[in-house]
């Protein structure tokens, strides 16, 4: 049974069509749309080169 606290870290590419693109948490093993992975992001992983 996946582990509901998966952060889906690990992730490959596993569709994509012009609206979206479809990923599989190596972790976990479920899919997701890429844009839900932005979502959950923590802190400091909106940050660019140019805050450093």
């Amino acid at each position: 049974m996946p582990d509901p606290a998966c952060r889906h870290a690990r992730t490959r590419l596993i569709a994509r069509d012009d609206d979206a693109q479809y990923v599989e948490c190596l972790d976990c093993g479920k899919i997701l749309e890429a844009g839900e992975l932005k979502n959950n992001e923590g802190p400091g992983f909106g940050e660019s080169l140019s805050d450093a």
